[in-house]
C-alpha cells in the first residue's frame, strides 16, 4: 500500500509530524481498509452462494444416479425376460403334437 509506505517515510525521516499532515494519510489508509473489507465480504458471499448451488446440484445428481441405476437394472431385466420369452415360445412351437 502506497499510503503505508508514505507514512513509514514520514515517520523514519522526521522527529515530529503535524497531525495536519497525517490526517489525509490516515483517511486514505482507512478508506483502503474499508474497501478491502468490503471486497472480502463480497467474495465470501459469492463463495457461500456458489457452495449452496454446488450442494443443491450435487444432491440432485446423487438422487438422479439412483434412478439411472434402477433404469439400467430394469433394462437388463427386460432384455433377459425377452430372451426367456423367445426361448419359451420357440419351445412351445417346436413341441411335438
Amino acid at each position: 500500500m502506497k499510503e503505508l509506505a508514505e507514512l513509514r517515510r514520514i515517520v523514519d525521516g522526521q522527529k515530529t509530524v503535524s497531525t495536519k499532515r497525517l490526517k489525509p494519510l490516515l483517511d486514505e489508509i482507512q478508506s483502503s481498509y474499508i474497501q478491502t473489507g468490503n471486497k472480502v465480504k463480497s467474495q465470501a458471499e459469492t463463495i457461500r452462494k456458489i457452495n449452496k448451488k454446488y450442494s443443491v446440484v450435487n444432491s440432485k445428481a446423487a438422487r438422479l444416479s439412483v434412478h439411472v441405476q434402477t433404469h439400467e437394472e430394469l433394462k437388463k431385466a427386460h432384455t433377459e425376460l425377452k430372451a426367456k420369452y423367445k426361448a419359451a415360445m420357440k419351445e412351445l412351437h417346436n413341441r411335438p403334437k
